[in-house]
């Protein structure tokens, strides 16, 4: 279950593509712009890419797959209340069958980087960025993790997994992700509270639905989230579509899509 745990902020057009990439940063100090950052370039947000470079912070993004499971899981926990943040094994489920509509937001630094970036990295141990450089590592800051359903809304099945997942293949299962819906339903999008509030929940969200889009792999988006975060999902092109039907961490929770049929009406009655 999704929520916003940022302000508002408008993300320009033209993100880069996901990659398992990271860019090239040859020195532990904070670099100048480049081309490459997730932070549009113009200057009604030049303000905001200026904080975040302050903070250490060059965010890039990339897909996630089921070697990230230590960060995901350690995030998911970190931004949710325990009631509603995703076992370890539902994150796990997730990450190995449909990795690739999972997406994160990374940064990285040394141990010796001073600001929040630094003193987070001396609360775990996290993987290195690459082989060569061993000292500098890699962040986790923002997750999006997600499902596809045939249902156009999210509900209890879609967010639940089969318990026998690892020994018992299921084309079509009646729980969990189903390969030939065309909904895809965004179980968590959360940022670690350190970085709550720099717009890096809007540049990953924008980012992403952008991608899925583009890659038509499906017709829509859907997520629950509560009252309060309505707003913020509108910003990014969602629509409200009334109370939901999901039990999931105590209910109350508020149906939001985003159709990619042109003139938002595929057939479906919400």
């Amino acid at each position: 279950m999704p929520r916003d745990l940022l302000a508002d902020k408008k993300v320009l057009d033209g993100m880069p593509n996901l990659s398992r990439t990271p860019e090239t940063v040859a020195s532990p100090e904070p670099v100048e712009q480049s081309s490459n950052s997730l932070v549009p370039h113009r200057s009604s947000h030049i303000a905001q890419e200026e904080r975040l470079r302050q903070m250490g912070v060059r965010p890039y993004a990339s897909l996630l797959n089921v070697a990230d499971l230590d960060d995901c899981d350690w995030l998911e926990h970190a931004a949710f209340d325990p009631i509603e943040a995703a076992t370890r094994e539902k994150l796990e489920y997730r990450l190995q069958t449909c990795g690739e509509l999972c997406s994160g937001l990374f940064s990285s630094a040394y141990p010796t980087n001073s600001g929040p970036l630094g003193e987070l990295i001396k609360t775990r141990s996290f993987p290195h960025i690459d082989s060569s450089d061993s000292d500098r590592k890699r962040v986790l800051l923002a997750h999006i993790i997600s499902t596809k359903a045939k249902s156009p809304l999210v509900t209890d099945d879609a967010m639940d997994y089969p318990k026998d997942w690892k020994t018992r293949y299921q084309l079509a299962p009646s729980i969990g992700h189903n390969e030939d819906g065309q909904t895809v339903c965004l179980h968590s999008l959360c940022v670690h509270p350190n970085f709550a509030r720099k717009g890096l929940g809007m540049i990953l969200l924008k980012s992403y639905t952008q991608r899925i889009k583009d890659a038509g792999v499906a017709s829509r988006i859907a997520l629950i989230c509560r009252d309060r975060y309505i707003p913020f999902y509108e910003k990014a092109g969602f629509k409200k579509v009334g109370l939901s039907k999901c039990q999931y961490g105590g209910g109350n929770w508020v149906d939001m899509v985003m159709d990619f049929a042109d003139g938002g009406d595929d057939g479906w009655d919400y």
